[in-house]
């Protein structure tokens, strides 16, 4: 029987919808319009709040910016300890200096058109310093799980609770924290990881994540968490007052904002539809200027938190890091790696 086109002798027809649906959602076009319709919406709204967001603005002062930016480079730092614990877990025990350089140098590559640049700068620091390439990639896989499981379950226990009367509404929610605890589990985590690694016919993993490596990097992402629902609390408590629910919401905020955004892969780095849910999580609490003020504040802080991190050191250039992975034949990001002009 001949082959159907489009369909490669050694291609399964029941894998060919999600090839195809992951070239969609990467292509630049895609991307292009959707960053084109967020500036557009992001221009609108700037057009119609633009006195009051000024004004919101002006009552942000110096100390509370000072505090956030802290509470944002500490969340930062706790990052950075889920990553590095992580891959102490898989067999590379990284310095902190080390694993400091190593993930916030190649996170300034998220920057750079394109989703893989960011695993490939980590891929090229660690391999550095003696990290197997595909062990350094599948510890940033991890992570992105923790940090997204961890992420949900702080969603799930304070976003009922952002206002009175909110619990009812939102207590379905509820229901996937034990969701995201069962992910976290080493059986299931490890087991999805090895799925994820067979279904892009990549090597599996070289040592599975234990109980203890989990814990000690979920306890890491729940302290970014809060930190980072202490930073928006500090801006939007200045908008808004202060109280629990306005702490609960700037969590809340954080945390679903930051999931949505990670998991809508069209946005460059989430770009558009984090604003877009901490407004509407902020919003109960206060007026849409006013949240939409530390969305656009919180979104600056994130684009300098981790150039502050680090800005002495030279990001290797995408050709740079895609030459060496090539020349390395690493198996798995090397495997259709186009190497930009």
């Amino acid at each position: 029987m001949a082959n159907r086109p489009g369909l490669g002798r050694g291609d399964s027809p029941a894998l060919m919808p999600a090839s195809v649906l992951a070239r969609l959602v990467q292509a630049r076009i895609v991307r292009v319009l959707f960053v084109a319709a967020m500036v557009g919406l992001l221009l609108v709204a700037l057009a119609d709040q633009g006195p009051a967001l000024w004004h919101q603005a002006g009552q942000l002062s110096a100390p509370v910016m000072v505090l956030a930016f802290a509470a944002n480079l500490s969340a930062l730092m706790c990052s950075l300890m889920v990553w590095r614990s992580l891959l102490a877990d898989l067999g590379s025990r990284l310095s902190l200096s080390d694993a400091f350089r190593v993930m916030f140098i190649g996170q300034l590559a998220k920057y750079v058109p394109g989703s893989v640049w960011p695993v490939l700068g980590q891929m090229e620091l660690a391999a550095d310093r003696g990290v197997p390439r595909t062990r350094t990639a599948v510890s940033v896989l991890l992570s992105s799980a923790v940090m997204i499981c961890t992420g949900g379950l702080v969603a799930a226990v304070t976003l009922p609770f952002v206002a009175a009367g909110s619990a009812g509404r939102y207590l379905w929610v509820l229901f996937t924290a034990p969701v995201s605890m069962i992910l976290l589990s080493p059986p299931v985590l490890n087991r999805m990881l090895k799925l994820l690694l067979q279904l892009l016919r990549r090597p599996t993993l070289y040592q599975a994540a234990t109980l203890r490596g989990l814990a000690v990097s979920t306890w890491w992402a729940l302290l970014s968490w809060s930190l980072n629902g202490l930073m928006t609390y500090l801006l939007i408590g200045r908008l808004a007052g202060h109280g629990g629910q306005v702490l609960l919401a700037a969590t809340a905020s954080y945390a679903l904002s930051w999931v949505a955004g990670f998991l809508f892969i069209i946005a460059p780095a989430g770009a558009g539809v984090r604003e877009a849910v901490m407004v509407a999580v902020l919003s109960v609490q206060t007026t849409t200027a006013a949240a939409l003020t530390v969305a656009l504040v919180l979104h600056t802080a994130q684009v300098r938190g981790p150039r502050t991190a680090h800005r002495r050191r030279r990001l290797p250039s995408p050709r740079e890091v895609a030459g060496s992975a090539l020349q390395q034949r690493d198996p798995l990001l090397v495997d259709g790696l186009v190497v930009p002009g």
